[in-house]
């Protein structure tokens, strides 16, 4: 194996966390979903959003990579909210 190829396949395992741990993410927020719904909350906590992009991108290690990891939390959190609506927009 190449260099190049032990990099990839390490590539591959870390997309495998990151596949679990985003499946862990869109179940956590079907279940806030559901909660709002049943307590008349509105899906969108812009506070809320912005705490979680703001400390992703603070607790980044190196600067360098900030953006990219503001950049990564804006997705997560706007996919998280799409979820929610498709789901509660599916109980109305």
């Amino acid at each position: 194996m190449n260099q190049l190829q032990a990099y990839r396949k390490e590539i591959d395992a870390i997309d495998e966390q990151l596949i679990h741990l985003f499946n862990e993410r869109m179940d956590i927020a079907r279940s806030i979903a559901l909660f709002k719904l049943k307590n008349d909350h509105k899906i969108l906590d812009g506070k809320r959003e912005q705490d979680i992009i703001r400390k992703a991108r603070d607790q980044s290690a190196r600067a360098e990579l900030r953006p990219y990891q503001e950049s990564l939390f804006k997705h997560l959190v706007t996919l998280s909210r799409d979820y929610q609506k498709l789901l509660i927009n599916k109980c109305k």
